[in-house]
């Protein structure tokens, strides 16, 4: 079943930061729709968000798939992880640089999810809303792992333990969902769900997807619903829909 693909995307620096780390990639002839949030020294998080969207595009576009991903996306992504870690061993001013990334790729009916860090995905399906993503945290890892938290105390709810760059060798985390009549992805930095709350994400998805506002009013209001809260991060917002083709 062929489906028909709407978007929008929005990112600012928010109201704190000088530079704008986040990156995104709006490609609605691949089906493919990406969000980067960088991190790493003076530059380093905005050249490894940079590098990361056009890693992804150039090899998604190339029809790039290594026989043990799942994906044209997986290979992507772990494309993207070794051209930002190699770039930060040549260059010493972006060492440690890195990034997350969720991305989803549209495929004949399917969708294709992936992440890495604590970008999100969110999904809005008939009045259902869920976080389909789960970061990949410290609070996490020590949800899963409780001894670790009796040997090392609390975990810092700002840092994460997976990031696209950081080391020569990633796990990126992919499903594949069905697609159904009317679907709506959020992709988003954590500038946005740090600041706004999930149940204020669900209302602002509702109004566009019954037609009250359109893509790019929704994600215009998402990013100043951010700002209004403090813009205390950079701050990015990709909002996608899915229909059946007439």
């Amino acid at each position: 079943m062929a489906f028909q693909v709407e978007s929008a995307g929005r990112s600012d620096a928010g109201l704190v930061r000088e530079k704008n780390e986040d990156s995104y990639l709006v490609e609605p002839d691949l089906g493919l729709y990406v969000v980067c949030d960088g991190m790493g020294g003076h530059v380093g998080g905005q050249v490894a968000s940079q590098t990361a969207v056009r890693t992804i595009e150039t090899s998604v576009r190339a029809g790039k798939l290594e026989e043990a991903h799942e994906d044209l996306l997986v290979t992507a992504i772990l494309d993207a992880n070794r051209a930002i870690y190699r770039k930060a061993r040549a260059e010493p001013t972006l060492h440690n640089m890195g990034t997350t990334v969720v991305g989803v790729r549209e495929d004949h009916g399917v969708l294709h999810l992936c992440h890495v860090g604590d970008s999100r995905i969110y999904r809005l399906r008939q009045h259902s809303f869920e976080q389909v993503t789960r970061d990949h945290s410290l609070v996490n890892l020590y949800a899963d792992n409780p001894s670790l938290a009796q040997r090392f105390g609390p975990a810092n709810e700002n840092v994460i333990v997976r990031a696209v760059g950081l080391r020569e060798e990633l796990e990126c985390e992919h499903r594949a969902v069905a697609i159904e009549e009317g679907d709506m992805y959020l992709l988003c930095s954590d500038g946005l769900t740090d600041m706004v709350d999930d149940w204020i994400l669900k209302e602002l998805m509702e109004d566009a997807a019954h037609g009250g506002t359109s893509l790019d009013e929704c994600a215009d209001a998402m990013i100043r619903a951010a700002l209004g809260a403090g813009g205390v991060d950079n701050v990015t917002a990709v909002v996608v829909t899915l229909h059946e083709s007439t």
